[in-house]
């Protein structure tokens, strides 16, 4: 560690502690394989299939994601329950008084937790998705609020295992960061998006308000003034997750195959989000368990 270095809490963690530590922003940071011949093919053919979709579905898309985007900022914590995590997570650990209690568990015993958790929730919406798969762009639109439901509660229930709360407000504006990244997984942006995040955990840490958050990110991705930057960025990211799904689940148009890409791209997307989701909140867990060990040692 040298005297610039911006996270001087990770000297605070175990050897094993700062391997898993690596391994996460190694995993977030390091830019997306390269697609061969074969897939940039097919992502050029898939860009121009997108490219001639009615810009009235594209609309569509983007008012089903940019709701259920408003109603995950505004309220949506009734999706998890913390008792029923903690009660299935208690089975591995022991008795759980809380957040402080988590912290002592070793970070992989989470995330084996977390594994399995995400496994469950994506053999649901595997099964929706063929469901509205077959019925083509229509079942695309009527499918996003049932798929946004499953993946915010993928986002939160993991959230809840590495001893996290999901009712404040800066909680919820994380689990859109982990949405997003979790979208972005295979793009290029990736390595951007997870060191804009990583900056927004620490805001997080220090208490900011999620006006200054959405400050930060405004200045960040070089959106508009501080009275729309909420608004704005909810509709720009909106649109900009509606056209990966859109891509992600182009071939339901075609009834004959649609429900088995439906069932295909349901299942991965909710993968790419639990895995996002899972880095994320692992290294927050570190950087908590970190960052308490470091006022410890300073008594």
């Amino acid at each position: 560690m040298t005297r610039h270095d911006p996270n001087p809490w990770r000297i605070y963690l175990s050897p094993v502690e700062q391997s898993y530590l690596h391994e996460t922003e190694h995993k977030l940071l390091s830019p997306p394989p390269t697609k061969g011949k074969v897939e940039a093919w097919a992502e050029r053919k898939l860009t121009g299939m997108t490219e001639k979709v009615p810009e009235g579905i594209k609309n569509q898309l983007t008012q089903a994601v940019s709701s259920a985007l408003e109603q995950m900022r505004q309220s949506s914590t009734w999706l998890v329950s913390k008792g029923a995590v903690y009660q299935r997570l208690q089975r591995q650990t022991g008795p759980l008084r809380g957040s402080v209690d988590i912290l002592r568990i070793p970070v992989g015993l989470l995330d084996e937790f977390c594994e399995e958790l995400v496994r469950t929730n994506t053999t649901g919406l595997t099964i929706e998705g063929a469901v509205a798969g077959a019925s083509g762009l229509i079942g695309l639109v009527a499918d996003i609020p049932i798929l946004y439901c499953c993946l915010f509660r993928i986002i939160q229930e993991i959230s809840i295992v590495y001893g996290f709360p999901v009712k404040p407000p800066q909680e919820r504006f994380h689990v859109v960061q982990a949405l997003d990244l979790g979208h972005s997984l295979n793009g290029l942006q990736r390595s951007e998006l997870a060191l804009q995040t990583f900056t927004i955990q620490e805001m997080i840490g220090r208490g900011t308000s999620v006006e200054a958050l959405e400050a930060q990110q405004a200045y960040l991705t070089r959106s508009s003034g501080p009275q729309t930057q909420a608004l704005v960025r909810n509709l720009r990211l909106a649109r900009q997750l509606a056209l990966d799904l859109l891509e992600r689940k182009l071939l339901q148009g075609l009834i004959i195959v649609g429900s088995a890409v439906g069932a295909a791209a349901n299942y991965q997307l909710a993968r790419d989000v639990g895995l996002a989701a899972r880095h994320l909140y692992r290294r927050r867990f570190l950087m908590e368990v970190a960052l308490r060990r470091q006022q410890e040692h300073g008594r």
